[in-house]
């Protein structure tokens, strides 16, 4: 896989906070090699911490059906930094699972909101998994979309992506499938390529098993600037890929992810969210 940087436009406007932190969560929780086919069941709770200090809270759920799997993700604000903005993203997919092809999505939804505002996204799919619909709203009031028509051309949303790296991963592990691979991620207002790749396995952190150990870059197309964190930008500086970290036993989702910030400490995402203290957001 090429490590050349996209060529791509930026606004010059800033985008920062939950919509980022959802992009991100969403295209990264990819779970651990499954036995045999079909979709499983996923309820997951996690926390986010910045230099040690929990300031988000994370629910996922990916629920199988007859009509499709339907995935739902919800990052929100705690402590300190809910009461400085109240940030809380939702996000919403349906998708099907054609027959020998991997997961496609029907629709997709999201609302980001803070205490001064909320966005709304609503993406529906075509039979191809092309685009054909694509609504947004800031505050009430239709919104026309910025990425180029052109950069949306075969992507899918961040919770398709989630699916997608299911499948992904036993196969790399298991050396079925190349080690490296690209999703084209479109959440309504950014695109991004999510580059993952299988490094080994390595050690749990505490020590009672193993994990399979993932390397993950995320290239920003259109909608982020220098001051978003973790994203790798055309003509920018090139961070450390994320280190995520999956059970190798159990088979649900990562127990940890590391972000380098090129501007800060280490972002944590934990997976010690699984009692009282941590509820499902919302």
């Amino acid at each position: 896989m090429s490590r050349s940087r996209p060529r791509a436009s930026i606004p010059v406007h800033h985008r920062r906070t939950s919509p980022v932190a959802a992009l991100l969560l969403s295209s990264l929780l990819c779970a651990a090699p499954r036995a045999g086919g079909g979709t499983q069941p996923v309820d997951a709770r996690y926390a986010i911490e910045v230099a040690g200090i929990r300031v988000a809270e994370v629910a996922l759920t990916v629920t199988p059906g007859e009509g499709g799997v339907a995935s739902r993700l919800v990052v929100q604000s705690v402590g300190l930094a809910a009461a400085w903005s109240g940030a809380r993203s939702e996000l919403a997919t349906l998708m099907r699972r054609p027959e020998g092809g991997p997961p496609t999505p029907l629709r997709f939804e999201a609302v980001h909101t803070k205490r001064d505002r909320e966005r709304e996204v609503r993406i529906r799919y075509g039979g191809d998994g092309a685009i054909t619909g694509l609504a947004l709203t800031s505050r009430g009031r239709p919104r026309p979309p910025e990425v180029p028509e052109e950069l949306r051309v075969g992507t899918i949303d961040p919770l398709t992506a989630f699916e997608r790296l299911r499948d992904w991963l036993p196969r790399a592990a298991a050396g079925e499938a190349a080690r490296e691979t690209t999703l084209p991620v479109f959440d309504g207002r950014k695109r991004v390529d999510l580059e993952a790749r299988y490094v080994g396995r390595t050690t749990l952190p505490d020590g009672r098993g193993e994990a399979h150990e993932l390397a993950v870059r995320l290239i920003g197309r259109f909608g982020f600037d220098v001051d978003d964190r973790f994203i790798e930008l055309p003509e920018g500086d090139d961070p450390a890929p994320l280190r995520v970290l999956v059970d190798a036993a159990n088979g649900v989702i990562p127990v940890r992810v590391d972000v380098p910030d090129r501007k800060g400490p280490v972002v944590t995402l934990l997976r010690d969210c699984l009692s009282e203290r941590c509820p499902p957001p919302g």
